[in-house]
């Protein structure tokens, strides 16, 4: 733990990140600390927010309350979290495969995966994906946490009887019910401890357990059907495209046609993910994926005959859950890398101690092979670490200075009840202190309707890369010129605020 919070503070960055749901949360923290329950405070008419479960606000908002004007103290905890995690990463792992294999699985798991950094002139720059994340205010690491919590908690209890007096289990079946509260995936990690429980023929346990989780679930479930239209996330789940809701709802070959879309995209990317090194796969026919394919083959029918049930399943139903959503992402890795690095490392370890038995030359041959392949690998990564500290004193990529600088100059420059209409509306409002509304993938005069309808004052034009800007945005501004007046622009990265004048009559 004291290992990773150093490497975390080495690689700690201050900046806001890019990602629109760290403001996101930042916006529901500060809504709970203000007392305004879970609501979109950044809008003109603050409404209640279903998509997030409470949870990761919910541990924040104390930071928010002390510290109302500053993300970092936020960025701090969510480190502190991570290193906690690593911790309960290493417990998890020593149990399993020793103390010193434990170490690698911990050091593995810092160093694995390739996060974007940013883009210049000497091109992409990536870093360890865990340590890019292990401040962000997203809620990814706290899941990541409070879900290996869990997994050590259950694993140690189950085998214990009863529940009463059984504080390992109560725990871990208590910290699994959080997780699902900090982050809707969790759903897959109360599947695992469900099916591990049935698997064990523990029924009444089992039941108990799904009956808890369903008790503790349903208020939450009530209040977003009442105040809202429900969770966000089916919805999401069932279109064809969320970016584009007017391509409407998937039917079953479309969902087949996704699942087997994510499964070769996945595959392809999951040995980048594992060894950084392994990138540009264009086919799962690479020697990449087909090693990651045999490794995984291997892992699942050791586990099946040794029992080893709960990580596995937990592995499987929380994949299995991706392969089933809209669009991949390497964020949505964060939280199960580290335990598809520890059945990679016991599964090694299997086979190691399986050629163990063919003579004692064999078993120190592979011994020395697998410690010199893991001080090679650690060598040739340790620059993505020294890539992430170097990001981190830097500011702002320039397209995002420019926005960043727009958003400053609106705070200083207009009324505290002024309304501003952007692409990246949660960035703006937590930088500005401003109401922000979005605008809609609409021909120019319904984005110009909107505008009255919303009561905008002003509009912020970037060149973050998103070509929602540019399709929608930009040719309203276009076609209705004279209702548009330039306050402030920075034509280094072409970026621009724009007062939204009445119209003449």
């Amino acid at each position: 733990m004291t290992a990773t919070l150093a490497l975390g503070v080495w690689t700690f960055d201050s900046k806001l990140s890019l990602s629109g749901d760290n403001a996101e949360f930042i916006v529901l923290a500060r809504s709970l600390a203000q007392g305004e329950g879970l609501s979109y405070i950044h809008s003109p008419e603050p409404g209640p927010a279903t998509k997030y479960p409470f949870g990761f606000p919910l541990l924040l908002a104390p930071l928010a309350w002390a510290f109302p004007d500053d993300w970092v103290p936020m960025k701090a905890l969510v480190l502190a979290l991570f290193a906690l995690g690593m911790g309960m990463l290493y417990q998890l792992a020593r149990e399993r495969v020793g103390v010193w294999p434990a170490l690698a699985v911990v050091a593995l798991s810092l160093m694995a995966g390739r996060s974007y950094l940013t883009h210049d002139a000497a091109g992409m720059a990536f870093g360890p994906m865990l340590l890019h994340f292990s401040h962000q205010v997203m809620s990814e690491v706290p899941y990541l946490t409070f879900s290996l919590l869990a997994l050590w908690l259950v694993d140690r209890g189950v085998g214990r009887d009863g529940l009463r007096g059984n504080g390992w289990l109560l725990g871990g079946l208590g910290c699994t019910i959080w997780a699902c509260f900090i982050r809707t995936a969790g759903i897959a990690l109360a599947a695992a401890v469900a099916s591990h429980l049935l698997l064990r023929r523990d029924f009444r346990r089992c039941l108990l357990f799904v009956g808890a989780t369903l008790v503790c679930w349903l208020p939450w479930t009530l209040r977003n059907q009442a105040v809202g239209s429900g969770g966000v996330y089916l919805k999401q789940l069932l279109m064809v495209n969320p970016y584009r809701p007017e391509q409407g709802w998937l039917d079953l070959p479309g969902f087949l046609e996704r699942f087997i879309g994510q499964v070769d995209r996945y595959l392809r990317g999951w040995p980048e993910v594992l060894v950084p090194s392994l990138s540009g796969t264009d086919s799962i026919l690479h020697p990449g994926p087909l090693l990651l394919i045999v490794l995984a083959s291997a892992a699942t029918v050791l586990c099946i005959r040794r029992g080893e049930h709960l990580l596995l399943l937990y592995t499987a139903f929380y994949m299995g859950m991706l392969l089933l959503w809209s669009w991949p992402g390497e964020r949505f890795l964060v939280p199960v890398v580290p335990v598809v690095v520890l059945l990679g490392v016991w599964t090694v370890l299997q086979v190691r101690d399986r050629l163990a038995a063919m003579g004692r030359a064999a078993h120190h041959a592979g011994r020395l092979a697998a410690w010199g392949c893991l001080a090679a690998w650690l060598i040739a990564h340790a620059g993505g670490v020294g890539r992430l500290a170097d990001y981190a004193g830097h500011g702002y990529p320039a397209n995002w200075l420019r926005y960043y600088e727009a958003g400053k100059w609106i705070e200083a420059n207009t009324p505290e009840e002024a309304v501003v209409l952007c692409r990246k509306g949660f960035w703006m409002h937590v930088v500005s202190g401003r109401r922000v509304v979005g605008f809609p993938f609409e021909e120019p005069g319904a984005v110009l309707a909107h505008m009255e309808r919303e009561g905008v004052d002003f509009v912020v034009v970037e060149r973050l890369g998103y070509r929602q800007t540019d399709d929608y945005l930009v040719p309203a501004i276009y076609e209705y010129r004279d209702r548009f007046q330039v306050v402030w622009y920075d034509d280094a990265v072409p970026t621009g605020v724009l007062r939204f004048l009445p119209a003449t009559p």
